[in-house]
């Protein structure tokens, strides 16, 4: 059974202040409204519309702004490294009628959805290459790691951070997968993804943030995910994306030992 985190209380509710929560995996800013049927209001539903098309059509992910002055909006699509053109369209659309019918006249807003998830959004400020760690959609798996949780820590701990600098070091998807054995019939599979406009260092800083977060919050959970405007993460007992070679992290492994000599 999985949790969703709506209003992660304690160490994370803090970032919600200023969003106004409308579903766990929408976000209407409450930074500003527009009237309908205005200029803003029809820029924002034609660069909505242009993200369908380029997304799938530039590697997943795409960035776009349209209007002049108070009427300039910017707005960016992305979807999950290992989704199809179909499967990424669908989510965008999907999302997209989301923010249209739950945040009518906001002038910011933002929306994960889809499983696998894409990412759109828009606003009437430059956002792109910045890296913003708030708002936050989050949940985690109820049953808890009940063995050997010295091994399970040092192995997940290890595999998060091999999958981290993965995705963080790529130059164009910023997208990694990887898998580490915990038992002879466990195996930890997680991803990260970050939005290609960061940095080396944003990309890095927000996924490890993320997985601290996790920490914090989830810590030894089987299995559990955090979304920010900038990246994902997620981990499992399963294998719950498409993996290939460009992608994958594989696990560290000590040589074979030298045949014996025979005398």
């Amino acid at each position: 059974m999985w949790i969703k985190l709506k209003a992660l209380s304690s160490i994370l509710s803090h970032l919600l202040i200023g969003i106004a929560l409308v579903d766990a995996n929408l976000r209407c800013y409450d930074t500003g409204n527009f009237t309908l049927n205005s200029t803003y209001g029809k820029n924002r539903d034609l660069i909505l519309a242009s993200l369908l098309p380029n997304v799938s059509a530039n590697g997943s992910f795409f960035t776009a702004n349209i209007g002049q002055n108070s009427n300039q909006i910017y707005a960016l699509g992305m979807c999950r490294g290992d989704s199809t053109p179909n499967g990424c369209y669908t989510c965008l659309n999907a999302s997209i009628q989301d923010l249209i019918a739950s945040c009518p006249n906001r002038k910011e807003a933002l929306s994960w959805g889809g499983d696998p998830p894409c990412l759109a959004c828009y606003a009437n400020h430059p956002f792109f290459g910045i890296l913003e760690l708030q708002p936050i959609d989050a949940g985690y798996n109820t049953v808890d790691i009940t063995s050997n949780l010295t091994q399970f820590d040092t192995i997940w701990e290890s595999l998060m951070d091999r999958v981290v600098s993965k995705a963080s070091s790529r130059s164009s998807t910023k997208y990694a997968a990887g898998e580490a054995d915990f038992t002879a019939f466990q195996t930890i599979h997680a991803l990260m993804q970050c939005t290609p406009d960061l940095s080396h260092k944003d990309c890095d800083s927000c996924l490890r943030q993320s997985v601290s977060n996790y920490e914090s919050c989830c810590r030894r959970k089987q299995g559990g995910y955090f979304q920010k405007p900038n990246c994902w993460f997620r981990w499992d007992l399963y294998p719950f994306y498409k993996c290939n070679a460009s992608t994958a992290v594989t696990p560290s492994l000590s040589p074979p030992p030298p045949p014996p000599v025979i005398k």
